[in-house]
Order: C-alpha cells, then structure tokens, then sequence
C-alpha cells in the first residue's frame, strides 16, 4: 500500500480479511493481527442502543487506543506521524455486530473488513534497485522502473523472477507472446489440518479499490471524532500481444503497470528473514 496515497512512500498489509471472513470474538479476547500488534475486546455492552463494545488496539504490549464502538461502526486507528506522513490510517475494522450467542453464553462482536498496515515504510528514491529493475522515476504519483542492465527472458511456459515475490508468467504459445504479472506466495498449512505440506498458490495482479468512511462518534464513554479514510488505485495498463515469438526483452519499458497505489502494494512484498 502508498502510504497517504504516495507511491514513493511503500508499506505492506499484515492483516487483511477477505469478503467473505468474519472474525468473532468474546469478552476478553485477544485477537493476535501480526507485527506485535493485537486487539482487545475489553467490554461488550448488549442493552444499550445501539450495542457497544470497547476494544483495545496494543503494539508489543503498549496500548494504542482504547476505544468504545456502536454496532454499525467503522472503527479507524489513525498513526500522527509515519514516514513523514500526517495522519496516516493503519487500521481499520468494522463492528458488523454485538450480540449473545444464547441462554447462558457470552456477549460477541463480529468484525468484518479488517486491515492493518506495517509502519515499516520503503521510501523509494531514483537510483534505488528492485531486483532486476531500477528505479528511473519516483514521486508521489508513481514509479517509473526499467531494466537497463538485465535481460528479462520471456520464453514460452515459464515464470521469471522480476522483484521479492513479483513474477511474469509466460503463456504455453508458439504463435503470439502473451505474459502476465503474478505473485506466488507459500502459505504455512494450519496445524489442526495436520497437512503434510505448506500449499503454494499463485495470484495474478489486479487493481483494487478501497474506500472507508469516517467512524461516527459513539454516544457514550468516548466521543472522539474519527478521520475519513479513503484509498484509490490506477487503472489498470493493458499489455500488448505479439503475432510472433519473443525470446528476449530489452530495455523494457512496461511497467507503467505498477502505477500509483497499484505498483506500490506489490512492491513491498519485501519479506524478513
């Protein structure tokens, strides 16, 4: 992700639930969000109206925010200062519901459309390498990269190594050249599945758009004002096919592709030993 919106200022997702994810948690919980961060159900409150529940949000033991949300919110944590950045958004979650779960059980929240962002940030500067790119161009609105020393070979049926985890995949064709990017990452199987091995997928890179809306203030406890939270991407760059092989391609200019908030996401996948 750009950090405030900036290409140059690069930063990854630790945490991010997919559409369909729910995370459901009683009093007490911790839920463990990655990097050292977690979050805390410290009361959940079913008579009120709207519903409440007071969540806590702790970075190696330190507390960030405690904060009391009504069922319906979008709760944002907002950092003051990253990278040189003012107000920068790193988390957010929406309480989609507080409930009990029956006849002698605890209180629930439901949290649905969570994401955390490291405060690690990868400043990227003219000059600066990326695996077998350079980078040409950087400013707030994009990077420009290019291969001007290595040779980027697209033979038919195979995956080339561009930065981190980033990758072209090169059709199975005699005829035409088509390619495409692609990140495989290998994901630790989980250890109740007691599977024998870790499972690889692969996914191909596609433009996302995201846009959270400002937290309204909860009546009671805590009043503070919440900030308004939007990202955007470019659109995504076509590539052009060919009607006859291309073995090798020099000097390649293509990756006006990782344009903006799109080729900033994929270009933090820098991953630590």
């Amino acid at each position: 992700m750009a950090v405030n919106g900036k290409a140059n200022k690069l930063t990854r997702l630790i945490k991010e639930q997919k559409k369909e994810e729910k995370q459901t948690l009683k009093l007490g919980t911790v839920w463990d969000l990655g990097e050292g961060y977690n979050l805390t159900v410290e009361a959940l409150d079913t008579k009120a109206s709207p519903r409440q529940a007071w969540l806590s949000l702790n970075k190696d033991g330190k507390v960030l925010e405690n904060k009391v949300v009504n069922e319906g919110d979008v709760y944002t944590y907002v950092e003051k200062s990253v990278s040189g950045e003012s107000d920068v958004p790193i988390f957010v979650t929406y309480v989609e519901s507080i409930f009990t779960g029956g006849e002698g059980m605890s209180a629930l929240v439901q949290l649905r459309y969570t994401w955390l962002t490291s405060q690690n940030v990868l400043e990227v500067k003219a000059g600066d390498k990326l695996g077998v790119f350079e980078v040409k161009e950087a400013n707030e609105n994009y990077l420009l990269l290019y291969n001007k020393d290595k040779t980027i070979n697209l033979d038919q049926n195979t995956v080339q190594a561009l930065y981190g985890d980033l990758k072209f995949r090169v059709a199975d064709s005699s005829t035409a050249l088509r390619f495409y990017p692609i990140i495989e990452q290998t994901i630790q199987a989980a250890p109740k599945a007691q599977l024998k091995a870790a499972s690889t997928t692969v996914t191909a890179i596609a433009p996302t758009a995201t846009q959270t809306l400002a937290t309204p203030a909860p009546a009671s406890i805590q009043a503070a004002a919440q900030t308004a939270v939007q990202t955007s991407t470019a659109a995504p760059v076509k590539t052009a096919t060919e009607n006859t092989p291309v073995k090798k391609l020099l000097g390649f200019w293509g990756f006006y592709a990782m344009l903006g908030l799109t080729a900033a996401a994929y270009f933090t996948l820098r991953k630590k030993d």
